[in-house]
């Protein structure tokens, strides 16, 4: 009679240890199947950030104005609020405050203030100018953080440079239509 229950008990504990690990084999699938979808959320969730940051940089930002608003009465320090907000709509930046177009008009008229002037700092300001009026906006970066660094800034530091589909995005949402077609016709 004991042989009887030793076949029953092996093949019951083939079948359980048969559904134990087909068990074990479905949830590890699905186990790594959700991990999957979560790489592909986390992946998404990366690329949305990107996105926002992007977007951050080429958003409309308070203080735009057309007119620069100094003259050869200017102080140098009104000048290099000026020109740092001439930086916004090329550069990277945490923080924005501010903008004027930088256009050859605008960079004429900033580089003949400054040319008759006696400033502390003609000389820097007269080569960034310089390198403006040729179109080398290479280390805009770096001129952005000569100014910010000038005003004791301590939020806003420039990281990077637009690319030109940024700094377009960046015109059209602060400037408008009429400088961003001012500005594509001179490049």
């Amino acid at each position: 009679m004991k042989k009887v229950w030793i076949i029953p008990s092996i093949i019951l504990v083939v079948l359980l240890g048969g559904i134990y690990g087909a068990n074990k084999l479905i949830n590890s699938e699905a186990v790594s199947g959700s991990n999957q979808e979560k790489a592909v959320d986390d992946s998404s969730s990366l690329v949305d950030k990107t996105a926002d940051k992007e977007s951050e940089q080429t958003d409309k930002i308070g203080g735009v104005q057309y007119d620069i608003g100094i003259d050869n009465t200017s102080s140098e320090y009104q000048v290099i609020e000026v020109m740092h907000k001439m930086t916004h709509q090329k550069v990277k930046a945490e923080e924005k405050w501010g903008a004027i177009p930088m256009v050859p008009d605008t960079i004429n008229r900033v580089y003949e203030i400054v040319s008759n002037s006696d400033f502390d700092r003609k000389d820097q300001l007269l080569a960034i100018l310089e390198k403006w009026k040729a179109s080398n906006f290479a280390a805009v970066d770096d001129d952005h953080n000569y100014f910010w660094q000038y005003q004791g800034g301590t939020v806003g530091q420039a990281y990077g440079i637009l690319s030109k589909a940024e700094e377009e995005t960046f015109i059209l949402n602060n400037f408008g239509d009429d400088i961003a077609k001012e500005v594509s016709s001179q490049q």
